[in-house]
């Protein structure tokens, strides 16, 4: 247990020195998002997901993300999933992330998902195992990948929904999750802590295979490279939207 304790106290130090090295960029975000579950059989699902994420409101781009998946459903309560995803990343803020302009990535992804539920409140954990290959934009060509830059990333997402309304005509609920996102490997740069999202968010059931949500984001990024010896947090607030298909 001690060491437990003197774990906790080096990161709470690490923080404390690290929040004066650091150079706050705020920016104000959308996402709209589609997600959705097509059943093969019991045991099998294929998941597929699009989300259009915009910077100043809907005004710029800053990523485009596509992901599929095929789903193992283990028991009612335990699923594992194997995935791609493909996305693309555009300069914004004042320390853009694509510095030297849109850059591509791939992704190939693991996850276990577990689903419980106490009384009313349902809630899900999900790990997720991420491959990444991000592509190096040649400096001064908008359209040149030059090379690609390999790392590991692991994610942990907790998400607590319950009902508020719960009538026959009508249903209401409300979620909140939070997930941490944590970079490995050689490739990774100045920050392992990638970034955390906090999300807040509102949630109606049209009928058993359509659902609909709307709420809160807030997305703390920790850039991997740094800027005169700084390093680059960006503050990311703003609205989700998202429609749930199960088909």
């Amino acid at each position: 247990m001690k060491y437990f304790f003197l774990f906790l106290f080096s990161i709470g130090s690490f923080c404390t020195y690290a929040q004066n090295d650091r150079v706050q960029d705020n920016n104000t975000i959308a996402w709209a998002q589609v997600f959705s579950a097509i059943k093969l059989n019991k045991k099998f699902d294929v998941l597929a997901e699009y989300q259009w994420r915009r910077v100043d409101g809907f005004k710029y781009w800053q990523q485009s993300l596509a992901r599929t998946a095929l789903q193992y459903n283990i028991n009612t309560q335990v699923s594992a999933a194997v995935g791609y995803g493909w996305i693309l990343t555009f300069p914004y803020g004042d320390y853009p992330i694509a510095n030297n302009g849109t850059f591509p990535e791939h992704r190939i992804y693991e996850q276990m998902q577990l689903k419980n539920a106490f009384g009313k409140l349902a809630v899900n954990q999900r790990l997720r195992v991420e491959q990444r290959w991000l592509g190096k934009r040649k400096p001064g060509d908008e359209r040149e990948i030059e090379g690609w830059t390999y790392s590991n990333r692991f994610r942990y997402l907790l998400r607590l929904q319950h009902p508020i309304i719960n009538s026959e005509g009508f249903n209401l609920y409300t979620a909140v999750g939070d997930e941490v996102f944590v970079s490995a490997g050689k490739n990774v740069g100045a920050n392992t802590f990638d970034q955390n999202r906090l999300m807040l968010q509102l949630g109606s059931k049209l009928n058993k295979n359509i659902a609909f949500e709307a709420g809160y984001i807030k997305q703390t990024l920790f850039q991997s490279r740094r800027v005169d010896n700084h390093t680059i947090v960006q503050n990311n607030d703003g609205l989700t939207l998202a429609l749930l298909l199960t088909l």
